[in-house]
């Protein structure tokens, strides 16, 4: 069981007016949230899809560090990640293959 981090990408042409749920932070079009409960990976796409939003999906312009910075407040916690339809083929919540290059 790990704390969960989602993210609300937001449509909006201007992003000086994109405004963030109430203890989400904001960056560039993006919202990002940091659970405080500990929840199975299920359970915590579950609450992330509850908030409008889905697990933290990390893609070439999103650099892992910059995740971390956001989503880092525990050593560990659960992205958008799952090889659950067929197991060791991992693909990402949007379903995107992981791209390891």
């Amino acid at each position: 069981y790990l704390i969960q981090c989602c993210i609300k990408v937001t449509k909006a042409r201007n992003v000086q007016l994109i405004v963030c749920p109430q203890g989400w932070k904001k960056l560039g079009s993006s919202c990002y949230y940091v659970s405080t409960e500990y929840k199975s990976w299920k359970e915590s796409r579950q609450d992330c899809r509850n908030r409008g939003a889905d697990l933290v999906v990390i893609n070439i312009q999103e650099k892992p560090t910059l995740v971390n910075w956001l989503c880092g407040r525990q050593n560990y916690v659960w992205i958008g990640l799952t090889d659950s339809v067929t197991e060791g083929s991992w693909k990402w919540v949007d379903d995107t293959p992981l791209n390891t290059t």
